[in-house]
C-alpha cells in the first residue's frame, strides 16, 4: 500500500487545485478542438542506479493502467519521453510522462482511482511490478501546463521551452504566438518541423522556471537538429504574412520575453 500512496499522492495534490484549473478553463476565450488536450499534467523522473531496464518494466505496467483509463474516457493519453539533453548522472531526471486531460473536473476526478482500481485485472507478476515502483525511481517533480495553440500535436522528438513574460506582458505574448501558428502549420507542411505547441504553467509557478512553454517536435533527431540550425521560422513566416516584418516581429519577441530553458525529449512509449 506504501507504493500505492506514492503512485497517487500527485493525483491528490492536483484535486486540491482542481477548482482553479476549472476557473482558468473559463477564463480562455480559446475554444479547443474535439480531443485536443487542455490541461498536461508532466511527471519528471529520476531512475535510481543500475534500475533503468526495472524502472521500463514498471512503466509497461503502468501503461495498461492508463490504457485502460484512456478507454473509460478519464485522460486523453499518456506519453513516456526519456530525455536526450540534459543528461547524464548529475542530471535532475531521466524520464518524463504526459498524461493529458480534457478539463479540469478530469483532473479532480483522477482524484478518486484506488489501488483496487489501478491493480485491476493484474496478474502476480505485474502486481509485484507495480509494487516495486519506488524502488525503481524517484518522482522530482509533478508540473500542471494548460495549452493555448497547437499545431499537429504529437510527434517522437520534443524540444520543451519554458519562458516568460515581462510583468504585464502575457496577453502580448499570447497574441504573438497566436499569430505564430499558421507559420508553424506552413513549417508543418513543408516538413520543416512536425508539431508546434504553447501554453501556460499553472503549477508550481516559479519565476525561475516562467510562466509559459513551447514545444517544437520533429520526426527524427536529424529533423530536429536540422530545424535548429536553419531559417525555416523566418521562410515559413515570408509565406504566410508577406507584408509583415519578420525582423521587428521577432524583436517584439525578444523585448518580452526571457527563456529559463530547452531540453530535449524522446518519445518511449504512449498509449494508443
Amino acid at each position: 500500500m506504501k507504493n500505492a500512496k506514492s503512485f497517487l499522492a500527485p493525483f491528490r495534490a492536483i484535486a486540491l487545485i482542481a477548482f482553479f484549473c476549472l476557473a482558468s478553463a473559463s477564463a480562455h476565450a480559446q475554444t479547443p478542438t474535439p480531443n485536443e488536450p487542455v490541461y498536461i499534467q508532466r511527471e519528471f523522473m529520476k531512475v535510481l542506479p543500475g534500475m533503468n531496464a526495472d524502472y521500463l518494466k514498471v512503466e509497461q505496467v503502468w501503461k495498461t493502467v492508463h490504457q485502460r483509463r484512456k478507454e473509460e474516457g478519464k485522460i486523453l493519453g499518456w506519453t513516456l519521453y526519456h530525455s536526450i539533453y540534459p543528461s547524464g548522472t548529475n542530471s535532475a531526471y531521466d524520464y518524463m510522462t504526459t498524461t493529458r486531460f480534457k478539463s479540469g473536473k478530469d483532473i479532480a476526478d483522477s482524484n478518486s482511482m484506488t489501488w483496487d482500481y489501478i491493480t485491476k485485472g493484474m496478474g502476480k507478476e505485474d502486481l509485484d511490478v507495480a509494487n516495486n515502483t519506488g524502488k525503481t525511481r524517484n518522482l522530482v517533480s509533478t508540473s500542471l501546463y494548460y495549452m493555448m495553440e497547437s499545431a499537429s500535436p504529437g510527434a517522437g522528438f520534443l524540444k520543451l521551452t519554458h519562458l516568460s513574460a515581462q510583468s504585464g506582458k502575457g496577453d502580448e505574448l499570447e497574441k504573438l504566438e497566436k499569430m505564430m501558428k499558421p507559420v508553424f502549420e506552413e513549417a508543418i507542411k513543408t516538413g520543416k518541423i512536425a508539431t508546434w505547441t504553447f501554453g501556460s504553467k499553472m503549477y508550481p509557478y516559479s519565476s525561475e522556471t516562467g510562466d509559459y512553454y513551447r514545444v517544437i517536435g520533429a520526426n527524427s533527431l536529424q529533423q530536429m537538429l536540422e530545424s535548429d540550425n536553419t531559417n525555416y521560422i523566418e521562410t515559413a513566416f515570408k509565406k504566410v504574412y508577406p507584408n509583415k516584418d519578420y525582423a521587428a516581429t521577432m524583436k517584439s519577441f525578444r523585448d518580452i520575453i526571457e527563456i529559463h530553458s530547452s531540453e530535449l525529449w524522446v518519445k518511449v512509449d504512449e498509449t494508443k
